[in-house]
């Protein structure tokens, strides 16, 4: 009897051994955490082919104060509204989603972090398992205690998967709306917040109807939490977006690089003369300082 409870212990103790292992044996160490950077692979985004299948990971790092104001906040309150109050764990919404998994036997609901989603994005592997969970709250204790809040929030939204292959702001800035992170507009800002959840599903480019959907959720979001008005929430909703590639896009580009329209202008004869010659070859017209 002594001998099978002995054997019994050894045997505990060689499976605790083991799962330590298999959490432990391949987790970045605290050197690997703080030389971490999220790699650029494309440097000019303004000359991507976009319009070409997309075969490998798009990203361009970019400082966060180059990351619209718009977005980022859009991005904390969507994805995790108590980012900068929690230590890398929302155990709240940790024991909500645990409960709802173990009611339903499948990984129904999430619970990850900003933090998180940084571990697994940066170090780890995409598929749900219960191991790729455990690493993942390891790793997300080890960054929050090397890096502070703004370097998290940095590396996440370049690291980030905005569509097929798209990763980050900057890369997602351009696929989306051929402008730079820095330049986005609220209403732009909400849509990408909107899309991260499922950025294949929700790509506006394809489902545009679902995207929008997902779009208001962002926005009451915001609303209720005061990061906008009702009104401007509800101006946002009914106000149109121009996506890379729409018609609305592409009217754009053609104003802007066609200068027939403003060359007719000079030449009509009702425009004044005075206002004439004060146009330069751009269409820009430049009235001398104090003159109205």
């Amino acid at each position: 009897m002594k001998r099978k409870i002995y054997l019994f212990f050894i045997l505990i103790i060689v499976v605790i051994i083991s799962a330590f292992w298999l959490l432990y044996s391949d987790l970045p160490n605290d050197e690997t955490i703080l030389n971490y950077f999220p790699e650029t692979t494309v440097n000019s985004l303004s000359n991507f082919e976009w319009e070409k299948e997309i075969v490998a990971p798009v990203r361009k790092y970019v400082p966060l104060k180059r990351i619209s104001e718009e977005l980022r906040k859009a991005v904390v309150i969507s994805e995790d509204d108590l980012f900068f109050e929690h230590s890398g764990i929302n155990m709240t919404e940790l024991k909500k989603a645990f409960r709802e998994n173990l009611e339903k036997k499948r990984f129904a609901r999430g619970a990850s972090t900003i933090t998180m989603q940084l571990a697994r994005n940066a170090f780890l592997f995409k598929k749900k398992t219960i191991t790729r969970k455990l690493k993942e709250i390891i790793i997300t204790k080890r960054i929050e205690k090397l890096l502070d809040k703004r370097t998290i929030l940095e590396y996440y939204l370049n690291v980030v998967e905005w569509g097929p292959n798209i990763y980050g702001a900057e890369a997602a800035a351009f696929y989306y709306f051929n402008k730079p992170a820095a330049k986005l507009n609220l209403s732009e800002s909400s849509l990408l917040a909107a899309i991260l959840p499922n950025p294949i599903y929700y790509n506006p480019l394809k489902n545009f109807k679902g995207a929008r959907r997902k779009q208001s959720r962002v926005l009451k979001l915001m609303k209720e939490t005061h990061l906008v008005t009702y009104s401007k929430m509800k101006q946002i909703k009914n106000d149109p977006i121009h996506l890379r590639g729409s018609k609305q896009d592409e009217r754009k580009q053609k104003i802007n690089l066609n200068l027939s329209n403003f060359d007719s202008l000079l030449k009509n004869p009702r425009f004044p003369q005075s206002l004439k010659k004060k146009a330069d070859s751009t269409g820009i017209i430049y009235f001398p300082e104090g003159e109205k």
